[in-house]
This record gives C-alpha cells, structure tokens and sequence, in this order.
C-alpha cells in the first residue's frame, strides 16, 4: 500500500437512494472518508431490481458525484444486496482428524465444506455468505481457531445466506452497466453492522434494525459472531404511501410530511399543532393535525418491529442484550422509545457509522451507514477500489459544493 493508502470503496444500492462512499485505508488506522455520493432511486421495490435504466442512471450519478468529492475515478465496489429473498441458516459440518489427531487445515476446510452441502439449496438459489460462528473439537465448543489443536472429531458450526440467483445477478448487472466492477455483494445488515456496532454489543447479544426505504434488515450476533439474518418487506416508502393514502396528497409530499413533521409516537407532537398540506388534485388544500401523521407512522412502525421481533424470536440466542436501530427509517423522534415498547423494555440506540476520519461529517446518520461499512469491509479485505486520480477540482470547492446542495436540500426538506 501507498502512503496515499489503500482507495475502497461502497455502494449501497437502495430502494429509495444510491448511496457511494469512498474512503482511504492506511494500516493500523481508522477509515478516512474522502469522497460520498447520494441520488435518489425509483428503480427498485423492496430492494429488487424493477426498471434496470433507472436504477443504472442513479448509480453513476452517485458514483459520479462521489468520485467528483474524492478526485479519484473508482473502478470497482463492494455492492450490498438486501430483499425478502434472502434466507438464513445455521448449519454443522463434521469431520474425523487423521492419524494424529491434531486439526490441519485440511480438516477445517472439510468440516466447512460438509456444512455447506447441508445447505439446501434450489436450483433458483445461491449462498451470499457463509460465516464461521464457531467450532467444536470433541464436543468442546466456543472454539475460534482450531488448527493445530488435539482432537480427533471437529464440528464447524456455520451461518450460511442464501439468495435468488436471478435478483442477486440483476443487481451486479446494474452495477457493472454504471462502469463499476462488483468486487464483492455484501449482505446489507453485515455491512451496516461492521459499521455501528461495538465490540461489546457483539459478545453480548444485540440485535441490528435496518429501516430502509423498501426493507427492514435484521442481523443478530452474539459471542461476537452472526446468528440471524433476515429481510421484512415493510420500510419507510410504505409509511410514506400510508401518509399519502390516508391524507390524500401525492408520495412527494407525503415524503415531505414525514421527513418534516412526522415521529414514531403521537405524544411527542403537541396539540392543536397543524400542516398545510396540498391535495393529490393540485387544487385543494387543507389543514391536519401533525398528531394524525405521528398516528400514521406509528400505526406502521408499530407493524414493523412486530414482524421484526418475530424474526428475533428465530436467532438460536436466549436473549438479545440491546437492539440497534439504523437506516434513514430509524430518524423520527420516538423511534427508539417506540421500538424499546414493542421489544418489552428492551435497551434500544440509534447508531451512526463509527470510528471514522476525514470527512467523517458527511456521513454521520444512520442513512449512510451501510455505505461506510461496505467501504469498510473492502478496507479490511484490502480490495482496491480506484483507477488513476482526477487532476481535476480542488477538494475544498468540491466539498463546499457539495455541502452547499445538502443545505438547500435540508431547506427544501428539514431531516426528522
């Protein structure tokens, strides 16, 4: 590596937006953000690919814009991959040592391998990931690294991802038709987890909510290894479309109404508070309470973390110790409050992407976490991203430019 470091880089291809982080990777240092790319997204339902043009034209304007930040043209990502098409499960590989009863290498792979084959797998579908959470050697469990150990039976207990074969090559193609290499499709909730959680939050016990625009993905770990993966097809566009079915005004606004005025619980807004809002007609208008959208969202969220901890209650853990909530969803006051209700007093937080430099500003909130842990995983896989560096704008009128459309964005919209 350079002393310009390693350029990694992660797209985080969403139902609503397209989100491009670029970073820069020095050994022994945390991530440097140097360039981030947003566009909005109409190409996708519920993470899967349904206008290919769309979803192709968002994913250079994002890329372009990060790339335009960090004066670098990138060559290839790490791509997330999220869905209800996603399965997971937990499977056991076993294998008798040799002669010598001592663990070779030879014997992980097979024990991993065995795993694998008790997959079952249809023809329609393929393994997104499969991960180690631990092994056993002659029925001791908890072990992490077996090689050379005294044993003469090892057990290798894998998390192991599936995925439709159809949707996962549709979205490569899209990437690969924005002049982007796909060096890697990451599980959504993997990523967003490398990106907010603690190390603590990991041994314990902690469940990830991912509330994106199409899907909410969820994520268990405990004793610092993934247990659970899955995808609920309810997210913040359906709270959107509620918004805009039951006031009768357009998705636009309803977006509007919810970014602006909305939360998670009716008695954080005070009384007699009132929005004008534009019928879906363009010639009325009216009044409503703000209360009636926080009843609204709540309806919905409430929904959502009812499907959610119903998945939790599939993780093979006792207890979770804590649930972590991510994903521009998760904004609305009271969200957390309301999902600590749901999941019985549960400790609930709203993360944002850690342990970061640069310019680490531009992606504080949970909208980009997925982003920075793509960008993440690539840094610590050591997969380069960048082709030959712009000589083009100077950095600090590119940022200022940039912060500069976010701001009369933040006008246009206020955030939560």
């Amino acid at each position: 590596m350079s002393d310009a470091g390693l350029c990694v880089a992660g797209i985080d291809v969403g139902t609503t937006k397209i989100c491009t982080v670029i970073g820069r990777h020095f050994s022994g240092r945390p991530l440097e953000i140097v360039g981030v790319g947003l566009s909005p997204c109409a190409g996708l339902k519920s993470g899967i690919i349904v206008d290919r043009e769309s979803a192709v034209d968002s994913i250079k304007e994002s890329v372009k814009k990060a790339e335009e930040m960090a004066e670098v043209v990138i060559e290839g990502a790490y791509v997330g991959i999220t869905g209800d098409h996603v399965r997971s499960i937990n499977v056991v590989g076993r294998v008798h040592t040799g002669p010598d009863s001592e663990v070779t290498a030879d014997d992980i792979e097979q024990a991993k391998q065995s795993a694998l084959d008790s997959v079952p797998l249809p023809v329609e579908r393929e393994v997104i990931h499969s991960i180690v959470r631990e092994f056993s050697v002659d029925g001791t469990s908890g072990v992490s690294r077996p090689l050379g150990m005294s044993g003469r039976r090892l057990d290798a207990l894998l998390h192991v991802v599936t995925g439709m074969s159809t949707v996962i090559a549709n979205a490569r193609r899209c990437v690969e038709e924005a002049d982007i290499q796909v060096q890697a499709q990451i599980l959504e909730p993997i990523a967003t987890a490398r990106a907010v959680l603690t190390d603590a939050e990991r041994d314990i016990g902690v469940l990830i909510v991912d509330i994106g625009g199409g899907t909410t993905d969820v994520a268990v770990f405990v004793d610092n290894a993934i247990c659970h993966t899955a995808a609920v097809p309810l997210a913040g566009d359906r709270i959107t479309r509620d918004i805009a079915e039951v006031l009768r005004v357009s998705r636009t606004d309803a977006e509007a109404l919810k970014c602006r005025f909305g939360a998670a619980i009716p008695d954080l807004v005070p009384e007699g508070d009132l929005v004008h809002v534009s019928k879906a007609d363009g010639h009325e208008f009216d009044r409503v309470p703000r209360r009636l959208i926080a009843e609204i969202m709540q309806a919905r969220l409430s929904e959502i973390f009812d499907m959610v901890k119903q998945e939790a209650a599939r993780a093979p853990v006792p207890k979770i110790g804590g649930i972590v909530l991510s994903g521009g969803g998760s904004l609305a006051p009271g969200t957390g409050k309301l999902a600590s209700r749901v999941f019985d007093g549960s400790p609930v937080r709203t993360s944002e992407p850690r342990n970061l430099t640069g310019l680490a500003h531009l992606v504080n909130g949970p909208m980009y976490a997925t982003g920075v842990g793509l960008a993440m995983v690539a840094a610590e896989e050591g997969i380069g991203a960048a082709g030959p560096d712009r000589p083009a704008a100077s950095t600090a009128a590119t940022v200022r430019s940039w912060i500069g459309e976010l701001w009369d964005r933040l006008l246009a919209l206020k955030p939560w």
